[in-house]
């Protein structure tokens, strides 16, 4: 009776172990699985709309712990220069993302403006920055190129139109969206060198008009951020970190043939980078002009009228 009742409590004991282990045979085994991918969507009424999926979030943590991703939007046109565009606004959910305005800065003369068009700044084109900053909107300026900027890389590539960060807010979300409109976008063919441009108004008060055909190819980048080394800055003819009128000043000398007490010239455009701080107007050369895209600078004047969008 003893050994029945032995062998019955072996039983007993031997089911509860198992019965106890199916629980943490579940854990361990979700524990495993994969993490649930996070989506981020860009849309536009113009470029066109991609998505990327994230599943391993915690690998683009910066030293912080922070998350950043960055969304570009950008265009391809065959021999066509940009000549105007208003951005008119990015929208995106506040709760999940937040616009860096860190990262989504540019610095003209002595102030860091906030833009998210910084081609605009790069290119010479008009103001370029943004107009107002809302939680979960942000509002662009209308801006104007002169001279007219191509509408694809020296390499063939297309180029960045709009580019902006976001950092990531909610984890926990599986899906968010950016979406960019396009209020206005005009583009012309070689006939720019003339006046009055001849212009292809691809976008026209947010409408795009489906009679143009320049052979765009549109294309939507989305990347995990990585921090840009820092571009030199333009304007920055004697290198001091700052554009102002003894920036000025010394190109004016440089122009009149002053040079240095040793006769060396007073800038040296054979270093790469004083080329570029130094031709201001980004035009290859180096010459008046660049004077006064340098006391343009100095002035915050960029040619071309605002539209708050």
């Amino acid at each position: 009776m003893k050994f029945k009742a032995r062998k019955t409590l072996a039983v007993v004991l031997s089911l509860l172990t198992a019965l106890a282990a199916i629980p943490a045979f579940s854990i361990s085994a979700s524990a495993d699985s994969p993490e649930p991918a996070f989506t981020l969507k860009a849309t536009s009424n113009y470029f066109a709309a991609a998505s990327a999926d994230y599943y391993t979030l915690s690998s683009m943590e910066d030293e912080n712990g922070d998350i950043f991703l960055t969304v570009e939007y950008r265009m391809y046109a065959d021999s066509e220069f940009l000549i105007n565009i208003d951005i008119d606004e990015l929208t995106y959910d506040p709760n999940v993302l937040e616009w860096s305005t860190e990262y989504n800065s540019v610095k003209i003369g002595r102030n860091t403006v906030p833009t998210f068009f910084s081609f605009a700044v790069e290119n010479g084109f008009g103001p370029g920055t943004v107009h107002q900053t809302e939680d979960g909107r942000i509002v662009g300026n209308f801006a104007s190129v002169n001279p007219p900027a191509t509408a694809y890389n020296d390499d063939g590539t297309p180029i960045t139109v709009v580019k902006s960060v976001f950092k990531l807010l909610d984890r926990t979300a599986r899906e968010t969206t950016v979406n960019c409109v396009v209020d206005f976008l005009a583009l012309c063919d070689t006939s720019c060198a003339a006046s009055p441009f001849v212009q292809h108004q691809v976008v026209a008060n947010r409408e795009v008009n489906p009679d143009v055909q320049l052979g765009e190819t549109l294309t939507t980048v989305i990347a995990p951020h990585e921090q840009e080394p820092p571009q030199p800055l333009i304007g920055d003819v004697n290198g001091d970190g700052e554009v102002t009128v003894n920036d000025a000043t010394l190109l004016q000398r440089y122009l009149a043939e002053y040079t240095n007490k040793d006769g060396s010239p007073l800038i040296d455009l054979t270093d790469d980078e004083v080329f570029v701080r130094t031709d201001a107007n980004a035009d290859g050369a180096v010459d008046v002009r660049d004077v006064t895209a340098i006391q343009r600078i100095i002035g915050e004047f960029f040619g071309g009228g605002d539209n708050e969008g």
